[in-house]
């Protein structure tokens, strides 16, 4: 159990390393793109000398580092007058600890697929609100006698409440996401529930750079689970913040490159956090 306990702790960064989960938005993310393809990368890395307890305080000490790959190809198209988009998350990478487990991991990720429907759209007021439901497929990398895993060998699902509003040269966009997890097959072990917040503040200082900050954070709901039992102090929080910039090099061809460093955290690492992302417009 102490090392299922231990698994738990770091499985929140295992999840935003595997996975789309860390992806914190960025500016004008959740504005309705005109129909067509388009296709995002993203590299990421992680690093975390620091696991804590249930209270935030320092648990162990570790030497976690992930560095992720990510592919996601989008398509933005018009189901009669209504909007909607669909898009395909493709994480893969290495996650490893040197410190306490002296575990590591490769390969593919958890492939994510996700729907979205344009609630409201209107290009009047700048002003954008949109669903999108993910499903988590449990094709990463997993070994049931290793804690540091790429993959999280269940299905897991996200529900997402995106918008974006631009006042003049201000740009913010916020995504409120729910995640509840089904049990894995080989333990009985069943992630609790998750909300998440997502902002992003940024100004267009030019036509081609922008500036800005980023923030979320992610409080689980409940106890995780052990053959239908609730297992005590297994809670997991994090809150992050940092500068965001982007820059538009064409009309097709973007760039962005964030860092976060986490403020807070409880049942999980705490570190730092690099993504830089490019983007075409097909």
């Amino acid at each position: 159990m102490r090392r299922r306990l231990l698994a738990f702790a770091l499985g929140g960064s295992l999840l935003l390393a595997g996975s789309a989960q860390a992806i914190l938005v960025d500016p004008y993310d959740n504005v309705l793109a005109p129909d067509g393809f388009y296709g995002l990368f993203y590299t990421n890395y992680y690093q975390s000398d620091e696991l804590t307890g249930p209270d935030g305080g320092r648990l162990a000490d570790i030497d976690l580092t992930a560095t992720v790959g990510i592919l996601r190809p989008l398509v933005y198209f018009h189901l009669g007058p209504v909007p909607m988009a669909f898009q395909v998350i493709v994480p893969f990478g290495k996650v490893e600890e040197t410190e306490l487990l002296d575990e590591d991991s490769s390969g593919l990720g958890d492939i994510i697929f996700g729907p979205g429907i344009f609630l409201y759209a209107n290009q009047d007021v700048n002003t954008y609100i949109s669903y999108w439901f993910y499903v988590f497929t449990p094709t990463g990398e997993w070994d049931e006698d290793q804690v540091i895993n790429l993959g999280q060998n269940h299905w897991y699902f996200e529900h997402q409440l995106a918008f974006n509003q631009i006042f003049g040269k201000w740009v913010f966009d916020m995504n409120l996401n729910y995640y509840h997890h089904l049990e894995e097959p080989d333990n009985n072990w069943k992630a609790p529930p998750r909300f998440e917040a997502e902002l992003s503040l940024a100004y267009q200082v030019t036509d081609k750079l922008i500036l800005g900050v980023n923030g979320g954070g992610y409080w689980d709901l409940d106890e995780a689970e052990m053959d239908g039992t609730e297992v005590d102090d297994t809670r997991a929080k994090r809150t992050q913040l940092g500068p965001t910039l982007g820059y538009q090099f064409t009309e097709r061809f973007s760039t962005n490159l964030r860092w976060h460093r986490d403020l807070s955290a409880a049942n999980d690492t705490k570190g730092d956090e690099f993504w830089f992302r490019l983007g075409y417009a097909f």
